[in-house]
């Protein structure tokens, strides 16, 4: 009788004759609006360097596929090297939607720094980086926001991680003087606002 009782409460609270959901098509001629996370995002574990100081919030993690665009040239009287230009590259939700771009500032007519651009049209530029080795890639980072603009999810954003960073490494040997070249990156990038 029990498992009877037990099965009848279960249907009733979860037998409701719910409708199937139904998939519409997207309307791409409106704007795009950022998907917000079910559950609260967690922090992930960083070596201190690169930490985000106390009393910022992970509100925001998108995951870049792009290249680290990389010029020969001479610094201060020294050898031909190969130095960072800028990155390049798309940002994708966890459901592997683009959602923005990483570039440089240098490569928009902006003020030079790496730059996020989501298609809600916020901006932010960073700055002030920290970094962390990452074997055989490009450098963990931690870097502070310089300014933001537009309502949308990088808006209010002060801080941003580079982690889980794969490739992007400058060529190693010889370069000729004004040379480019891009190598393939990918990384996560986490988002901190202000709590």
């Amino acid at each position: 009788m029990r498992t009877y009782l037990l099965a009848i409460v279960t249907c009733v609270l979860g037998c409701g004759g719910k409708p199937a959901a139904t998939t519409e098509p997207k309307d791409v001629s409106k704007p795009v609006e950022m998907a917000q996370p079910a559950t609260a995002l967690v922090a992930p574990t960083v070596p201190a360097e690169i930490a985000v100081p106390e009393g910022h919030k992970l509100t925001f993690m998108a995951v870049a596929k792009g290249v680290q665009i990389y010029e020969c040239v001479a610094e201060a009287g020294a050898a031909l090297a190969w130095k960072l230009h800028a990155p390049r590259a798309d940002l994708f939700d966890d459901a592997g939607t683009q959602i923005g771009s990483h570039f440089g500032g240098v490569d928009k007519n902006l003020p030079p720094g790496p730059y996020w651009e989501a298609k809600d049209g916020s901006r932010v530029h960073a700055g002030k980086p920290a970094t962390a080795p990452n074997a055989g890639s490009i450098p963990l980072v931690r870097l502070e926001a310089a300014d933001a603009s537009g309502t949308g999810v990088f808006a209010k954003v002060k801080f941003v991680q580079r982690l889980d960073t794969t490739g992007g490494v400058a060529p190693a040997g010889a370069c000729t003087a004004g040379k480019t070249t891009e190598v393939a990156y990918t990384a996560k990038y986490y988002f901190f606002t202000a709590s």
